[in-house]
C-alpha cells in the first residue's frame, strides 16, 4: 500500500472509530465519563489495527510503546501544568507545561526508538 493510500485509510478508519466511541459515550452514564470514549482511544485503536494489517506486529509494537510514552508525557505535563498555571498564570504556565511535555516525550522517544 502506498503512503497516500495508507494515510487516507488511517484517517477514514480513525474517523469511523471516533464516531463509534462517541456513540458509546452518549449511552454511558454518568456523562462525565463520555470524554473517556472520545478521540484518543479510537484513533489509537484504528492506528494500531491498520499498522498490524499493513506493516505487521513488530511495527505496531513499536508504535504502541511510543503511545505509552506519549501518555506518560501527558500525565507529567498535566501535573506540572496544575502547579505552573497557579504559580505563573495562564500563558507562562502553559509554556512550562509544554516544555515539560516536550522533555518527557523526547526522553520516551529516545528510549523507544
Amino acid at each position: 500500500m502506498n503512503l497516500p493510500m495508507f494515510l487516507a485509510t488511517r484517517a477514514v478508519v480513525g474517523g469511523l472509530l471516533v464516531i463509534v466511541f462517541s456513540l458509546v459515550g452518549e449511552v454511558v452514564r454518568p456523562k462525565r465519563f463520555a470524554g473517556v470514549f472520545g478521540a484518543a482511544p479510537s484513533v489509537a485503536l484504528a492506528n494500531l489495527a491498520l499498522v498490524v494489517a499493513v506493516q505487521g506486529t513488530p511495527k505496531a509494537s513499536l508504535e504502541s510503546k511510543a503511545m505509552i510514552g506519549g501518555g506518560v508525557a501527558m500525565v507529567v505535563a498535566c501535573a506540572v501544568g496544575v502547579v505552573a498555571v497557579r504559580r505563573f498564570h495562564a500563558l507562562k504556565g502553559a509554556g512550562v507545561m509544554t516544555a515539560a511535555w516536550l522533555v518527557v516525550a523526547g526522553f520516551a522517544a529516545s528510549v523507544v526508538y
